[in-house]
């Protein structure tokens, strides 16, 4: 969900003609450029001190992503596909497909639409919140604000289909389904930014489908508990089984995010889940508008997270981050 503070909203009303030069050639679209922030975190002294805040984790990479494209940027969703590529939806339709920056040999890095063609013409959903990767099959399932449904993505990009979710129209257009993840057993669940009391605001509905969501399906419901004052913007499985759910909150020095964590056992219908928050991202030089997150097996046994950042079109005030979390041991 886009969050538009009073400032920032008035940086974002400024005309893009003043904040950018003429756009460059064609040819040079579609490349994106990285930053390495850990040499500069390392010489503010913010690479070892965020140790401790980040709790579980460790910090094992963080970049500045950049490009002239204009579909770059507002990623919303991140997942991974069976060959460890990483893939970022936006919330304009646009999708990323790129390689771990810290990963050896070349670099690569291609933006595209979901859908060939401008998604607003064609009446098809573009603002996309949360994403699930089949790696088998290369399907992408996305939910979007203001669609009481899901769509089911083939890999080579074709129309996609629609799965209608009923029960999603009891959730206001703008803090619908903001986050998704498939677990290993085959559920599927989802959770709404919106809140579920009006007198507890921590509180927020969740879905559970046996499988794949199928189309009218009347999913279980339950419940899960944030911490304070933040809202949940993404899940994702860690290969040893636990469940992550990432927060964000946003206050008048910036953005802060959470990680929790619980046992997909302890996912029930009917049930208020209360995970365990293990990390907190607050600290000037890392915070940002995190909404995506996906987690993988490093080749060298450690289990990682990434996270991307929506930036929302915010030419001066946010920006596209990428971290690279690591597990600590035992934890």
């Amino acid at each position: 969900m886009r969050i538009l503070p009073l400032a920032v909203l008035i940086l974002a009303l400024i005309p893009a003609v003043f904040l950018h030069a003429p756009p460059p050639p064609q040819s040079e679209q579609q490349i994106v450029r990285r930053v390495d922030l850990m040499p500069s975190l390392a010489a503010s002294g913010r690479a070892a001190g965020d140790s401790g805040e980040l709790g579980a984790f460790e910090l094992a990479g963080a970049w500045k992503l950049t490009s002239p494209h204009r579909k770059f940027g507002n990623f919303s969703a991140l997942v991974h596909d069976r060959a460890g590529m990483l893939i970022a939806l936006g919330d304009r339709g646009g999708i990323m497909r790129f390689s771990p920056p810290d990963r050896p040999g070349r670099w690569f890095a291609r933006i595209g639409l979901l859908v060939a063609g401008d998604p607003r013409k064609r009446s098809l959903a573009y603002d996309a919140e949360a994403a699930v990767a089949d790696p088998a099959s290369g399907r992408l399932l996305v939910g979007y604000e203001d669609r009481p449904a899901l769509f089911d993505y083939p890999a080579d990009g074709a129309i996609p289909r629609r799965i209608s979710v009923p029960v999603l129209r009891e959730w206001p257009g703008n803090q619908g389904p903001e986050a998704m993840t498939t677990l290993a057993d085959g559920r599927t669940i989802i959770l709404g930014e919106v809140y579920s009391r009006w007198f507890d605001r921590r509180i927020h509905p969740g879905l559970i489908f046996p499988g794949k969501p199928r189309d009218q399906e009347n999913p279980a419901r339950f419940e899960i508990a944030m911490p304070a004052g933040f809202r949940p913007t993404e899940l994702a499985q860690m290969p040893d089984g636990r469940v992550l759910v990432l927060g964000r909150s946003l206050l008048a020095h910036g953005f802060s995010s959470t990680i929790s964590v619980f046992d997909p056992g302890e996912l029930r219908a009917g049930k208020m889940l209360m995970p365990r928050l293990i990390a907190k991202i607050a600290r000037h030089g890392l915070r940002e508008n995190f909404e995506g997150m996906t987690s993988v097996r490093d080749a060298d046994g450690s289990i990682a997270v990434w996270l991307i950042s929506d930036s929302n079109k915010m030419v001066l005030a946010q920006r596209t981050l990428l971290l690279k979390l690591r597990l600590k041991p035992g934890s």
